[in-house]
């Protein structure tokens, strides 16, 4: 009377041959498309594509700045601009202030005095509301 059984062996996968035929079918599949990228042909043809693509933004680029040109607003190019020429009377307004605090004496207060936050109310409107209403909705 021992009690010698032998032990139950797990259960097959069932999964186990799927997942080795997905495994040899992507090895060969990446061989199969390494091969084909490293031919003259391949390069050939995508540069063809990247070519003829870059064209077709490019048309469509110009194709949009004529539109919006057409319909007087301003383009991606246009704001670009602004912004550059603003940063640079900015950059003028900072220096002349420093200027002006230097010709007038007060040579350790050469930074320029600070400006209110910028909100998208009116600092009299601001001032109206009550503190509880205020910033959650800015």
């Amino acid at each position: 009377m021992s009690d010698e059984r032998p032990t139950p062996s797990p259960p097959a996968d069932p999964f186990a041959a799927w997942r080795e035929w997905v495994t040899q079918s992507e090895h060969q599949m990446n061989k199969v498309f390494n091969d084909m990228m490293g031919t003259e042909q391949f390069a050939r043809a995508s540069g063809g594509w990247i070519e003829a693509m870059t064209m077709f933004q490019q048309t469509m680029n110009e194709g949009a700045q004529r539109y919006f040109q057409a319909v007087n607003l301003p383009t991606r190019n246009d704001l670009g601009d602004l912004a550059e020429r603003l940063t640079a009377v900015e950059e003028r307004l900072l220096r002349i202030e420093g200027l002006l605090a230097q010709a007038i004496g007060r040579k350790g207060d050469a930074n320029p005095a600070p400006r209110p936050a910028r909100t998208r109310r009116p600092p009299s409107e601001r001032k109206a509301t009550a503190p509880d209403e205020g910033s959650a909705s800015e």
